[in-house]
């Protein structure tokens, strides 16, 4: 069998500012997801509605589910998953296809309705009032939960903040390792994809101000623990242990509990526990009560791993470790496993699928100036750019030393807020970002194989520029006379994505001139 290394199973999570392409203005897209839905169900595909307090909205089928992330202004398509050990002759190019498509549908079906997708990371001229954020909002429960009990300002994020997630298979062996180096390779990715300079019609100073918004959300939060878990630990991962213990014990109050079949971003019956236990306490009871949001009924659960599988997205690094379990694993085994040492072992004998999920590029897409490029893999690249830059790190035997070596652990979170806010001409220390940054891409151009490898393409066009989504907005905004309202929506039209032809296999063959090979996989 092949290795999961070389042969993950890989997917992607694109979420996409909405704007009116007659104004620039952000954009309440609930309107698309009948037309997909029906679409679809014409071509014979088989989908199934995605519904909220009994509207569409989105559509979900075997490989993709086209919906929402916290508002009608931000698209979020899940696509994937492709590939893996049992396929070894399926690679990122499979996965680039799927994207192609999606993208193109939903540009299509957007465009009937006089919008697009943005170029940015951010919508940079929308105001955050309380009558927009109930108006824009996704109905999702766990929204008021996390306002009301937990104290969170859900609200600023509102204005299509907008990221690139690649997700990249793991063997729970590699797990911490994989994670840890998504982390440490965060503050490259962030730099080259910055692409949100603007909020709220103002310049922020900040390159990819989108990540603001763990500092601003959890500002001051109902429990302590919320303050620490978007902030990288002070030294990396041990192990899946160590992992676990960091975000499910001491003073990190568990989540709200979906119950029966549902997700915690679902729309179905969440219940938050009395007493607000960490998840480790309320796992070790025999049964816990706790009242139902919705109306505040009673509840009594008994406690089971189901629970650490729904919660599992408790936290908000630039990385996480996400699972699913085939069969579950007992309690007292769980603990047995915790305790000694040994979560790796059980991961692995119990889990269905386990993969990184990255959260640190923006969003970008390909836009009129990138499309004017002499080289057509540069635009033709964007999207896929960040699952490249994942794949070929984790394939890449060494990269976690190597990288280490450039930007010890104990610099990460400075280098982090270097290129939140300075992008590539950030520093960490005598490390600049720029630097850090091209060490990324040769790592990860040493981890692909030589048929992925036009994915760097942009990638490599920024690094030898200079020049990010952030960097060619600021001086377009610049370049731009009138006031700044105007400028700022002439800004957004005159990036909103442009649909590129798919890259034809013989060009995905051919190795760039300037890629350093000698590192070939």
């Amino acid at each position: 069998m092949a290795d999961m290394r070389t042969h993950p199973t890989l997917g992607i999570e694109l979420e996409m500012p909405v704007v009116d392409l007659g104004s620039g203005a952000s954009f309440d897209a609930r309107e698309l997801f009948p037309r997909l839905y029906e679409a679809r169900r014409r071509r014979g595909e088989a989908v199934t509605p995605v519904l909220a307090s009994g509207s569409l909205i989105g559509v979900a089928g075997p490989l993709v589910v086209s919906s929402v992330d916290n508002g009608f202004n931000n698209l979020e398509s899940a696509i994937g998953i492709v590939g893996g050990p049992d396929r070894p002759g399926s690679n990122l190019n499979d996965l680039a296809c799927l994207v192609q498509r999606e993208l193109s549908e939903l540009a299509a079906t957007l465009g009937e309705l006089g919008a697009g997708i943005a170029n940015l990371s951010e919508h940079p001229s929308t105001p955050i009032s309380e009558s927009f954020y109930r108006a824009m909002r996704a109905p999702k429960p766990i929204y008021d939960y996390w306002r009301g009990a937990r104290g969170w300002r859900h609200e600023v994020g509102m204005d299509a903040k907008a990221q690139n997630g690649p997700t990249t298979g793991v063997e729970a062996t590699h797990a911490v390792e994989a994670l840890n180096l998504a982390l440490l390779a965060a503050p490259a990715l962030i730099a080259i994809f910055a692409n949100s300079p603007f909020e709220a019609g103002e310049p922020t100073g900040f390159k990819e101000n989108r990540l603001q918004i763990w500092t601003r959300m959890f500002a001051e939060p109902n429990f302590a623990g919320d303050r620490t878990t978007h902030r990288p630990p002070v030294r990396p991962f041990e192990d899946l242990a160590h992992y676990v213990r960091w975000m499910f014990e001491g003073n990190r109050a568990m989540q709200a509990l979906p119950l029966g079949n549902n997700s915690y971003k679902g729309f179905g019956e969440l219940a938050r526990m009395d007493g607000d236990p960490a998840l480790l306490t309320f796992l070790r009871a025999p049964s816990w009560a706790g009242r139902r949001l919705r109306d505040g009924k009673v509840v009594e659960v008994t406690p089971s791993l189901r629970d650490l599988e729904s919660l599992q997205f408790s936290q908000f690094l630039d990385a996480r470790i996400r699972f699913r379990f085939d069969t579950e694993p007992g309690v007292d085994a769980f603990f047995e496993a915790l305790d000694a040492g040994r979560m790796e072992k059980l991961f692995a004998d119990h889990c269905q699928s386990l993969y990184i999920e990255g959260r640190a590029a923006g969003a970008n897409f390909p836009d009129a100036e990138l499309c004017d490029h002499d080289d057509p893999l540069v635009p033709a690249s964007v999207v896929m750019a960040p699952s490249a830059l994942q794949k070929g790190l984790q394939a890449s035997p060494g990269s976690l030393r190597r990288l280490s070596d450039l930007l010890p652990w104990r610099d990460l979170r400075l280098a982090r807020e270097e290129a939140i806010r300075h992008g590539l001409s950030g520093r960490a220390g005598p490390l600049s970002l720029a630097r850090f940054a091209r060490a990324v891409l040769e790592e990860a151009e040493a981890g692909l194989a030589p048929s992925e490898r036009w994915m760097l393409a942009y990638v490599r066009h920024v690094l030898d520029t200079g020049r990010n989504g952030a960097d060619r907005a600021i001086a377009a905004f610049e370049r731009g006379t009138g006031p700044r309202a105007a400028r700022l929506d002439d800004l957004v039209q005159a990036r909103t994505m442009r649909l590129v032809p798919p890259v034809p296999f013989p060009q995905r063959d051919r190795a760039p001139e300037s890629a350093g090979l000698a590192k070939s996989a």
